[in-house]
């Protein structure tokens, strides 16, 4: 199956690419913006403009022979109208947002560790949107920035003062249940955050990829 890769960034988007291409998919790869800050201009302020950019790239993706498309990114899943894209072009796409709807009841205390806060509000409103759950919500671009200059894991931890972060979940009298991996650049991370606390840990990833193959 040929699948067009949708991200923010040409790191993300390479990050999608050899996720897929590990699970034996053929890829076409569609990043949206250069860096991490025009991808958050572009969704904060430049809605129409980036579906239309959207639009126009799966319209590509399409003419390159792509049956599916995977939004590998979560702030831009949750700046463009994923519905009416999939009317429009009559095509199937996955997003992390896929995970979130479905997410397990038993995870009533989220910590949601998003790229920023207008991803973290669009994937806490659907989380929430069946049952109450007690959430902390958390942009950190910042993270992004450092990942897509390639600095280690554990020393993007030492710079951004992430082992406070972690120690401040761990200290709550009411702990978290899971902290998610609102970002796609955050899996990067995950067993840098594993050392740092118990607290189980979910990336929305391995449920795109199910889907992926489910459909």
């Amino acid at each position: 199956m040929k699948v067009g890769v949708f991200a923010g960034t040409f790191v993300d988007t390479r990050m999608g690419v050899e996720l897929l291409k590990s699970r034996g998919f053929d890829t076409l790869s569609f990043p949206i913006s250069k860096n991490p800050k025009e991808q958050s201009h572009l969704q904060y302020y430049s809605k129409d403009e980036l579906t239309n950019i959207v639009e126009k790239k799966i319209v590509e993706a399409k003419n390159e022979g792509a049956e599916k498309i995977f939004i590998y990114c979560n702030s831009l899943s949750a700046s463009i109208d994923v519905d009416k894209l999939t009317q429009s072009q009559n095509i199937e796409i996955i997003t992390p947002f896929d995970f979130y709807k479905n997410l397990d009841n038993r995870y009533k205390d989220i910590v949601i560790l998003a790229a920023n806060s207008k991803s973290a509000h669009g994937i806490d409103k659907i989380i929430s949107e069946k049952i109450f759950r007690n959430t902390i919500s958390i942009g950190m671009l910042s993270i992004v920035e450092e990942i897509e200059k390639k600095t280690l894991p554990r020393d993007i931890v030492s710079k951004l003062g992430l082992k406070e972060l972690f120690k401040f979940f761990n200290s709550m009298e009411k702990k978290p249940d899971a902290i998610i991996l609102a970002c796609t650049h955050f899996p990067y991370m995950k067993e840098e955050f594993k050392k740092l606390t118990n607290i189980e840990i979910l990336d929305p990833a391995e449920d795109m990829i199910h889907k992926l193959k489910s459909k």
